[in-house]
């Protein structure tokens, strides 16, 4: 097991620094420190607006919003039959898989290999990888406190207490922290953001599918029903979309900000700030 999550992440690994080798281009030569810096307040900005984001929402938006909700709504006929599937058909490799969805899904999994992504890119000065690793922290940031919150707050009972899908304990417990699956919202937030972040089709394949692991993992674990995964998707999508149109918009306005136009004796220069 050790060895294939070994592998999962050695692939993931290669996908991305294949994938962005035709993203490079030069940056100016500005210090670590002050990437450092830059970087923090555009990631702060970021989960900020993310957060006000529904202020703003269309009926467009709204629509969506409804649809999703509708879709979970429904989506809790399958709850029980898909869980009791599940609990009576485990084997040796489904085992396997639903661990590897388990490591994926994982914050302390997560969070090292997104700050290693941005760190690399910080010494290296390559504008892809501090670009991708500050949208994965934000959407996954973002995604992560209100999934804890709604846990909280609804208070849904997994699968594993064994009292039904309707039975519902705000502030109960571990036991009723189902809804929405926090592993399905984070893995899908992050596979959301690389999968739009390279240009490699395979690889776009191969983020795409990762989070139907997480998700599926879930359920044969016990720990959430369908519906919550149905829901931690939507979520983890509307998140990440989200960081995708905000981020890029704060970056070219803090660039805009560095750039001037000077006037000269000889007409105009233009002038950036380090």
């Amino acid at each position: 097991m050790k060895v294939l999550l070994v592998a999962l992440l050695l692939c993931t690994s290669s996908i991305l620094l294949f994938a962005q080798t035709d993203s490079l281009r030069s940056q100016p030569k500005n210090g670590i420190v002050y990437r450092i810096k830059t970087d923090g307040i555009l990631t702060i900005k970021t989960i900020a607006q993310t957060y006000s984001r529904p202020f703003h929402w269309k009926k467009k938006e709204w629509l969506l919003f409804s649809g999703a909700i509708g879709v979970s709504a429904a989506s809790t006929l399958l709850d029980e039959p898909l869980y009791d599937y599940t609990k009576n058909n485990k084997t040796p490799f489904l085992n396997d898989l639903a661990s590897v969805g388990d490591f994926l899904g994982q914050p302390e999994n997560n969070y090292p290999f997104m700050i290693a992504l941005w760190g690399s890119g910080v010494i290296a000065n390559n504008d892809w990888l501090r670009d991708t690793g500050i949208m994965l922290f934000a959407s996954v940031t973002t995604s992560g406190l209100i999934q804890t919150a709604s846990k909280e707050l609804v208070g849904r009972a997994r699968p594993a207490t064994d009292v039904g899908p309707y039975a519902f304990k705000p502030f109960g417990g571990v036991g009723y922290h189902s809804f929405p699956s926090g592993h399905t919202m984070l893995s899908v937030a992050t596979s959301w953001i690389l999968a739009r972040q390279v240009n490699w089709l395979p690889g776009k394949i191969v983020f795409f599918t990762l989070p139907v692991i997480v998700g599926g993992s879930r359920i044969y674990d016990g720990a959430h029903w369908f519906s919550d995964i149905v829901l931690g998707s939507a979520l983890g999508i509307a998140c990440a979309e989200a960081v995708v149109k905000i981020y890029p918009k704060l970056k070219e306005s803090a660039l805009n900000q560095r750039l001037s136009i000077v006037p000269t004796p000889s007409g105009f220069s233009l002038s950036y700030k380090l």
